[in-house]
């Protein structure tokens, strides 16, 4: 992967991961419960696929991507 694209991917799998933050905070305000629990079962593995196929690949080549929050 060269350098631009891996810098326009990681930009937006940053977008994508704010996104998911929303989307996270959201789920907590649906009702009743067992609604919020099945989207809820299903926000921490998404989130984690996005890291270790996503953002995590793209570090491996270019580690000086990452964001400095």
């Amino acid at each position: 992967m060269d350098r631009q694209i891996a810098t326009e991917l990681m930009q937006e799998v940053l977008k994508l991961s704010a996104q998911l933050n929303v989307i996270i905070h959201k789920v907590q305000e649906i009702s009743p419960e067992a609604e919020r629990k099945e989207f809820d079962k299903h926000m921490g593995p998404t989130m984690a696929a996005c890291d270790e196929h996503l953002f995590r690949p793209i570090l491996r080549h270019y580690p000086d991507l990452e964001p400095h929050w």
